[in-house]
């Protein structure tokens, strides 16, 4: 006979399904940042991570052809602006010509034409100058929003088209963690499923989370879905770029019978356990079928009865029919 050994009287117990997923704290609400026009980066002020505020100029663009066709249409609107006044003043005389009836009416006709036409060329030229304005107030970037530079995609010295994105914003407001989901595990989240969230930051502490979307299509690249987990009320400590984990615990509809690894030995290359006969006190190998593990357990699918008990510790010592003592507070 051996020395007291440790067992445990198996039972069928609801079985919890736990599945963890690795991702990043993100903003629920990110956009992206372009210029209007296109053109050479010749300074950059935005970095990652930088709060910015409304109106802050983030990019500047050489706005030395845009700032020279600027002034050729102030030059522009300057010519027909004294066109216009030529005009109006051949027009004035023509008017005071004519009620003395020292001009004819088409010649009136042909002053009064000249005169609308310079004032349409001036409002024209007003229009261009206007646009060509804005054209070289694009060649700065500035933002409308506040918020969190999360992404910086073009450089200094580099040539960006018209609508190209250079930098990422993470709006204020929620967060949310990322994560990327198996193709074969897709069917273990669902919209709308309370979760964890636990941060490699703060190991300790547990947000609750939901999940809010689920992509349709996997990535081309990594075959994975990217799920979106909302935090249900996330603290200050939760920061854009937080490595995070999700774990989803669902429990399976089955109850089943779960063992520590420790209780598990190998025999003709079967999984074995050594089970207690409650009146001789004596161990029987027994071979068991396994099921899904986690952490340091395993399910036992077929082979064990609830209610028998199993040794857990000290198992490779063990031998058929040997006798044992059960310490005394064994479950």
């Amino acid at each position: 006979m051996v020395g007291p050994v440790k067992s445990m009287v198996v039972a069928a117990e609801p079985l919890d399904q736990v599945s963890q997923y690795a991702g990043e704290v993100q903003a629920r609400y990110e956009i992206t940042l372009a210029f209007r026009v296109g053109g050479k980066i010749t300074e950059r002020s935005a970095e990652i991570g930088q709060q910015v505020q409304p109106g802050d100029v983030l990019m500047q663009l050489d706005a030395g052809d845009l700032a020279l066709n600027e002034q050729a249409l102030r030059a522009q609107l300057a010519a027909a602006q004294a066109d216009l006044n030529q005009a109006r003043a051949k027009f004035n005389r023509a008017k005071a010509l004519l009620g003395r009836n020292l001009i004819s009416r088409n010649d009136f006709d042909t002053l009064q034409g000249a005169y609308e036409t310079a004032e349409a060329r001036v409002q024209q030229a007003q229009s261009q100058l206007s646009g060509g304005a804005r054209q070289t107030g694009y060649t700065q970037l500035q933002t409308d929003q506040a918020g969190v530079i999360t992404g910086v995609q073009a450089e200094v010295g580099q040539i960006v088209t018209a609508g190209q994105p250079v930098l990422n914003l993470a709006l204020p407001g929620e967060k949310e963690a990322v994560i990327s989901v198996p193709e074969n595990r897709y069917n273990e989240l669902r919209v709308g499923e309370t979760v964890e969230i636990r941060l490699w930051s703060a190991p300790g502490q547990i947000y609750q989370g939901q999940v809010r979307e689920i992509a349709p299509l996997a990535d081309p690249l990594t075959r994975t879905y990217a799920a979106k987990v909302s935090f249900v009320d996330p603290d200050s400590s939760v920061k854009l770029g937080m490595t995070a984990s999700v774990q989803a615990r669902r429990q399976l509809a089955l109850p089943a019978i779960r063992l520590p690894l420790t209780a598990l030995i190998e025999h003709d290359g079967q999984p074995t356990v050594w089970v207690v006969d409650p009146k001789s006190l004596k161990v029987i190998r027994r071979k068991v079928e396994l099921g899904p593990f986690h952490n340091d357990q395993v399910t036992v699918a077929r082979g064990l009865a609830p209610g028998e008990r199993v040794v857990t510790a000290g198992v490779h010592k063990l031998y058929p029919d040997q006798q044992i003592r059960l310490l005394d507070h064994a479950l």
